[in-house]
């Protein structure tokens, strides 16, 4: 593949994006709660993804909703709740988010601390794989980009009482905080790169029906790993500008991707030239920064790694 002439003075950006196998799921911690003795506490969340919103507009908006304890009734039944009906409260929304029929399909719920400091963590479960299998026909486009995120409310009252847009700000009764926000499918994935490189074939034939056919499609053959992930760089830089240009024309800009796949010897010696050249590439990846674990049941935990909002 060739592209136009790269010049150091005509580069706008050059950076890279390392591969990983796996995605990042959103994860959600909500702390602070202040409930009062007898009442309807409730969470909503609005979650969208590609295929979530093909099937619902502006997103799923789906509500549970638990009665705190009745603190023995007494005179006043607005008494703060106890640590341990706090932790029992928590844990019960956590439990109906995880017993929800269509929430359970895309989130898992759990607790984390006890007593008055006792947090709940809603986690998104990774989403399924679509599209048209991965047959040799490049008119197939079996990768599809995709994430699945979600907001929270959480607020005193019967559910489906609170904006699903703005929360009200008079009923909530705890703070919820992003605490891994959702990747889309694996970066630098082979699925991925092979998705490119279909791309660019096909797009260079004149005859894309011929490719459609998986029994003649002399021209195309893959040189892509499927067990390997491939840090992408990008080297994004206007045309050259070859004896004058008109007047009135503008200026366009292009784009050079290159696959290799991680930990190769051809990344090093790669990088080495390009750098000469461009100077060090921006990471334009996300940083991993530490590990929290959350109780999802009386005897499972599980590991979830956060990453910087």
């Amino acid at each position: 593949m060739k592209s136009d002439q790269i010049m150091a003075k005509n580069v706008i950006r050059w950076y890279k994006v390392l591969g990983s196998l796996s995605a990042n799921n959103q994860v959600t911690e909500i702390t602070n709660f202040t409930m009062g003795c007898n009442e309807n506490v409730s969470i909503t969340l609005r979650l969208t993804s590609y295929y979530i919103d093909a099937a619902y507009a502006n997103g799923l908006t789906r509500s549970v909703m638990v009665t705190t304890p009745c603190c023995d009734c007494g005179a006043n039944p607005c008494n703060d709740l106890s640590a341990a009906d706090t932790q029992a409260t928590i844990q019960a929304l956590a439990q109906a988010i995880n017993t929800d029929e269509l929430l359970s399909l895309y989130v898992t719920a759990g607790t984390n601390g006890s007593g008055l400091t006792t947090s709940l963590w809603i986690q998104g479960l990774p989403i399924n794989t679509y599209g048209q299998g991965t047959s040799p026909d490049l008119t197939n486009f079996p990768y599809q980009y995709d994430r699945a995120y979600f907001w929270t409310f959480v607020y005193s009252g019967p559910e489906l009482t609170t904006d699903y847009n703005v929360i009200d700000a008079c009923n909530s009764v705890a703070t919820a905080t992003i605490i891994q926000r959702a990747t889309f499918a694996p970066v630098g994935a082979p699925a991925e790169v092979l998705q490119m490189e279909r791309d660019y074939f096909y797009g260079q034939h004149s005859f894309q029906q011929i490719f459609s056919n998986v029994n003649f499609n002399g021209e195309y053959l893959t040189y892509v790993d499927s067990t390997s992930a491939y840090d992408l760089y990008y080297i994004n830089f206007f045309e050259p500008i070859i004896n004058g240009r008109e007047i009135g024309v503008t200026q366009k800009d292009e784009w050079v991707c290159l696959a290799i796949p991680q930990g190769a010897a051809s990344e090093t010696g790669t990088l080495a030239i390009l750098s000469a050249f461009l100077g060090t590439p921006e990471n334009a990846s996300q940083t991993v920064t530490t590990s929290t674990t959350y109780t999802t049941s009386s005897t499972t935990s599980t590991t979830t790694t956060l990453v910087t909002p």
